[in-house]
Parts: structure tokens; C-alpha cells; sequence
């Protein structure tokens, strides 16, 4: 759907891969209660070797539950294979890793833990994204014998790489994608529950799952409260953000908060895509005056770039009675081929021109687009202005094109012209009967009473006219 020159985002997209998901996978390892996370990107270093009984883990890192301490062997063991990691020797890794896990010797909660860890993080390197959730899976699964910062952290990675299972499925509605996006949003409210505060980017995340779900109402919900929460914080909105608020807001049909959206937007973003955006707001709730005010700041700001832009702008000139500058424009836009000949942009043109009295530039534009033109219209407006200069062979040879095309709106007000052409030719006799047919035809129809009443007052006149002829031919001979 579009709003003016926003598209909406989309229904689905896919696939996604593991680094487009945009997680920061960790690896953690604990040593007596210290918790070191290294975001994806970032060194591996571990911490030094703490022994069973160093105390001297800072508090903040102790803070909550109590894990068990991990030994100096399994400590050892990790350290040599976050060295293979770090050089990219995934094949030495991993098997080193599950050679660890299938051990004999018992490894605690904690430690094994920690083995899941870096295995998920080298699965996420290796974009295998089952085995990375299998591997997290597994690092929850030892709860209570882990950090809580581990747990949150695990959690909302989770529901990311969850989110993107359900992005890859072929069919967004399937009970498949279904499934992987009630994980996501379990999983994310399950962290969300846990964690101190909870801030804009996770509202946006949850506004985004719930967009692909199709809960429209509680995206927008969580999309209001993390611009909320930013503007809280005095962080600058993202102009996505906006962009995703204002585009829920538009399929609801709320376009009140679309164009409060919109303002905010070309204010702080001011681009293209959000002009256009705005200006298409302002005439879906009847605003014309500021729909044309806001193209004019785009049209100042060099906005102003596909055809529909041109043509908009000058439609809305032309309905604000400012047709001299509607032409001037779109003929300039036509002139550096912003703006192609067709049947629709000739006739706007040719109605701008019409409008400001220029007749003599109506015409040709009018005559090239009733060449281009599969109906009759244009070449009725044609026959008009024909009329109007008192061209009236032109006049009568256009309005026959126009009745034998077809097409017209009111083809009875076109052969009112070529009847009045006719009778200015002074064919008396066929004008007469050009407006006989008119009233007869007219009659019974409720939206060709004008119509009727002027073929009635023409033949009054023609009649008139052949009697006054007849006695000044009289007292002429």
C-alpha cells in the first residue's frame, strides 16, 4: 500500500540470514561468578584464571543468584578453543567442544553452560541458524545454574533468531511461521518480565513481530511506546521508526496521527519520500490548501521528481484557481521530459491553459492528445474551443469525431455543439435536426434536462431565423 510516495513496509520478506537478524550473540564465560559478554565483532578475550577459592569477583557481577564455580581444567579447555574461534578454525573447534560435552567427566550446570555458549556463537558464524537455537536452547535450559545476565541475554537473542525462523518460512501464514512467532514473542515477553528496564529498541522488535502476525493494534501499541520511551530519554527518534508508526497508522485509516506522523517527519527528515508522503496525507482527510502548500515546499526543496509529483501539484494549482502557474509548470516538466505526452497529461495541460483564457495554447495541446486518446472526450473539449474561436467547419468535423468515437461523459452536450457549429455554417436545416434528435433523446433523462431545454430554445431560434430569412427574401424580390 502507499501513502503518497511511502510504501508501506512489507507483509514479508525473506530469507533472512543469521547476520541480517541482527543479534548480538555473545560468548560468555563465568569464573567464579564473573561474567564476561563479548558482543559479536569484538575480541574473545577471557578473563584471567580465578581459582576455586579468589573471592574477588566484583559484586556487581555477583549480584542475584549463585552459579557454580567453573574448574581451572574446563576453564583452560575454553580458552583453547576461543583461540581456534578467534582464528576462524571452526572445523578444530567444534569438535574439541562436543568432544566436551560427550565427556565422561561431569561437568557442572554452569560449565556446560559455557560449552553451549561458544558453540551457538560458532553456528551463528557458520549461519547455522537450527544448531545456533539448539545451542541457546540448551545454555536456558541450565538454569538456574547460570548468571541471570547470562539468562536475559540468551533470552532476548532467542527471540531474535526465533523472529527469523519465522521470517524464512515460505508461507507467512502457515502453521509453521505461526509457531516461531509465538516462541518470539513467549520468549521476548519472558525476557522482557526479567530484566530491569526494558527500553525503546526491544518495543520496536515486539512492534515488528506483531506487525508480520498481523496484529496491527498492538504493533502500533509498542511502536508509540518505544518513540515514547526515546523521546523520554531525549534520544532522537529514528526516522524508521516514524516511518513504521506512521505506515501502521495509514492501514488503520487513521489519517489524522498519519499527517501529525508526517509533519514530525519532514521536520527533522526532511526528504522526498516524506513530503510526498505528507503532501498524499493532507488529501485523505480533505486538506487541498496545505496538501498544496506542502508540494510547494517540495517543489522549493527540488522534491518534486516522478511524473504523478508534477501532476499532482498542478491538478492541485489548477483546483486553487492558479492556472497560469499550473500550465507554466507542467508544460517546464514536459519541456525536460520529468513529464511524458500521454492523454492525461496533455489534457491537464490543455484544461490549465483552457482555465487561463489561453486559448491559443490550448488548442494544439488539446489536438495532440485527442490523436493519442482511444474515446471522444478530448475531442469534444476540442469542439468547444473550435466553437469558441468561430472555427465552426473545425468545430463540426471534431464533434463528429467525438460522437463516432464514443466514450463521452455527456454526449448529448456534444452534439448541442455541433449543433450550434452547424448552425452557424448556416445549415439550417441540419442544425435543426441535430437538436430535434438532442430533445428527443433527452427526454426522460434526469441528468440531460439542460440539454433538452437548450434544443428546445435552439429550434425556437432556428425557426425564428428561417421565417425572418423567408421575409427579407421576400421584401428582397
Amino acid at each position: 500500500m502507499k501513502v503518497g510516495g511511502t510504501t508501506m513496509p512489507a507483509r514479508w520478506r525473506r530469507p533472512m540470514s543469521l547476520r541480517a537478524v541482527g543479534v548480538a550473540v555473545a560468548v560468555v564465560v563465568v569464573a567464579h561468578g564473573t561474567v564476561t559478554t563479548t558482543p559479536h565483532g569484538t575480541s574473545l578475550a577471557l578473563l584471567p584464571v580465578a581459582h576455586a577459592e579468589d573471592d574477588s569477583a566484583p559484586s556487581s557481577a555477583r549480584k542475584g543468584r549463585k552459579v557454580p564455580n567453573m574448574q581451572e581444567s574446563t576453564y583452560r579447555r575454553l580458552g583453547e578453543a576461543q583461540e581456534l574461534v578467534e582464528a576462524e578454525e571452526y572445523g578444530k573447534a567444534l569438535p574439541m567442544l562436543e568432544q566436551m560435552l560427550e565427556s565422561k567427566r561431569r561437568y557442572n550446570n554452569n560449565e556446560r553452560a559455557q560449552i553451549h555458549k561458544m558453540l551457538a556463537y560458532i553456528y551463528f558464524e557458520m549461519e547455522d541458524n537450527a544448531k545456533t537455537i539448539h545451542h541457546f536452547e540448551q545454555v536456558i535450559a541450565q538454569v538456574p545454574d547460570i548468571t541471570e545476565g547470562l539468562e536475559n541475554s540468551t533470552l532476548e537473542t532467542l527471540a531474535r533468531l526465533y523472529f527469523q525462523e519465522a521470517m524464512n518460512q515460505d508461507n507467512p501464514d502457515s502453521p509453521a511461521a505461526n509457531q516461531w512467532f509465538q516462541k518470539t514473542l513467549r520468549t521476548i515477553d519472558d525476557w522482557m518480565s526479567k530484566v530491569d528496564e526494558v527500553g525503546p529498541d526491544a518495543h520496536q522488535f515486539v512492534a515488528t513481530v506483531h506487525f508480520q502476525m498481523g496484529n496491527k493494534t498492538k504493533s502500533i501499541d509498542h511502536m508509540e511506546t518505544a518513540v515514547r520511551l526515546a523521546q523520554e530519554r531525549g534520544t532522537k527518534v529514528k526516522e524508521q521508526w516514524w516511518q513504521m508508526l506512521q505506515a501502521l497508522y495509514a492501514d488503520a485509516d487513521n489519517w489524522q496521527r498519519v499527517v501529525e506522523i508526517g509533519e514530525v517527519l519532514v521536520k527533522n527528515y526532511p526528504k522526498r519520500t516524506n513530503w510526498m508522503t505528507l503532501a498524499g496525507a493532507y488529501g485523505q482527510i480533505d486538506q487541498p490548501q496545505k496538501q498544496l502548500w506542502t508540494l510547494e515546499a517540495a517543489h522549493a526543496g527540488g522534491y518534486l521528481e516522478n511524473e504523478s509529483d508534477f501532476y499532482t501539484y498542478a491538478g492541485l494549482l489548477l483546483q486553487s484557481e492558479m492556472p497560469n502557474r499550473a500550465s507554466k509548470y507542467l508544460q517546464l516538466s514536459m519541456d525536460e521530459k520529468q513529464v511524458e505526452r500521454t492523454v492525461k497529461n496533455l489534457q491537464l495541460l490543455g484544461q490549465a491553459y483552457q482555465a487561463g483564457r489561453d486559448i491559443d495554447e490550448a488548442i494544439p495541446v488539446f489536438e495532440e492528445a485527442g490523436k493519442l486518446a482511444e474515446d471522444g472526450a478530448t475531442l469534444s473539449r476540442l469542439a468547444a474551443l473550435y466553437l469558441q474561436r468561430d472555427e465552426y467547419e473545425k468545430c463540426r468535423d471534431t464533434a463528429e469525431r467525438a460522437i463516432k468515437k464514443g466514450g463521452l461523459r455527456r454526449p448529448l452536450s456534444t452534439r448541442v455543439t455541433l449543433g450550434t457549429c452547424l448552425f452557424n455554417m448556416r445549415m439550417f436545416s441540419k442544425a435543426r435536426q441535430t437538436f430535434v434528435e438532442i430533445r428527443r433523446d433527452a427526454r426522460g433523462n434526469e441528468n440531460a434536462r439542460t440539454e433538452q431545454r437548450m434544443a428546445r430554445d435552439w429550434i425556437r431560434y432556428i425557426e425564428n431565423e428561417r421565417k425572418r430569412a423567408a421575409e427579407l427574401a421576400k421584401l428582397s424580390g
